[in-house]
């Protein structure tokens, strides 16, 4: 009891001192509070642009670039490869696979980046359409929420793109056909708020206008005088499975029907036995 009271007058005959070590006591547990709000907001955020996903196949090159490029949407891809290489993972009768999303990526609008994809990404981020519509038509696109509010871009507005991910207007495809505003998502705190989603074949037809697409319309021009071009424009893509098998997308995202040793066993396959690489989003699993 001694002890107590010696402590209460040494406290009132300081009180400056007092003040300030109370003071500092309660700036060091707040500090310490938002460092753990951080940290599981972070940890969150983290989980949630996993999105479920097993495996990611792409281009030989580093498996860490393949994570950051396909998931997080913050590196270069390491390459693109194939529709005939991506063919067994979109194959929907698989044995193993529960869910493949293709992505198709390269270019840009005013820094945020374009992804060519199919409607089932959204599922992977519980993405919902706040205005307009979800993107059905080539050059079509539905925007993040950050974008529409950084950019203020609206429903109906159109853009071309850029190649590559910086905002360079020397980079722009000012031949190119606009991409136009369709939707846009509301915001979900994953990385779908800072992505424009349109089609993998808007991709092809934007890199692919030239000489090329110019005898392509002059062949197949309508009665009606509009191009082929102009069609290919306002037309619902095929299933990439139907496409040409020459044509290129940058990576699928994959999802397991279950966790099992034939699954587990895909990626060292696919690692060894083909011209592509695999990871894992996992730490854990990443082999």
């Amino acid at each position: 009891m001694n002890l107590l009271r010696l402590s209460w007058k040494n406290l009132r005959f300081k009180p400056l001192n007092t003040t300030l070590s109370v003071v500092l006591f309660a700036l060091g547990v707040g500090l310490i509070s938002l460092l753990f709000l951080l940290e599981k907001q972070l940890q969150d955020n983290f989980e949630k642009n996993l999105a479920g996903i097993d495996l990611v196949v792409g281009a030989k090159g580093s498996p860490l670039q393949l994570i950051l490029s396909s998931m997080y949407h913050i590196d270069a891809p390491t390459g693109n490869m194939t529709i005939k290489e991506a063919r067994p993972f979109l194959n929907p009768k698989h044995p193993l696979i529960e869910q493949s999303i293709p992505l198709a990526m390269g270019d840009s609008y005013k820094g945020y980046r374009i992804l060519g994809t199919t409607q089932d990404i959204l599922g992977l981020y519980e993405g919902e359409i706040g205005e307009g519509e979800i993107w059905k038509r080539n050059f079509e696109v539905t925007l993040g929420a950050i974008i529409a509010r950084d950019l203020g871009l609206k429903i109906g507005d159109q853009f071309r793109s850029s190649h590559g991910f910086d905002d360079n207007d020397d980079l722009a495809h000012e031949d190119a056909h606009a991409f136009k505003v369709v939707g846009i998502l509301k915001p979900s705190g994953a990385v779908i708020d800072q992505l424009i989603l349109t089609t993998p074949q808007s991709f092809w037809l934007v890199h692919d206008h030239g000489a090329e697409t110019a005898q392509a319309e002059e062949e197949h021009e309508h009665e009606d005088g509009h191009s082929h071009e102009e069609h290919a424009h306002d037309e619902i893509p095929k299933p990439l499975l139907e496409e040409d098998e020459t044509k290129e997308i940058t990576s699928v995202l994959i999802k397991f029907k279950g966790r099992n040793f034939q699954a587990l066993n895909m990626g060292r396959n696919i690692n060894e036995n083909t011209c592509l690489l695999y990871t894992s989003p996992s730490p854990r699993d990443r082999g």
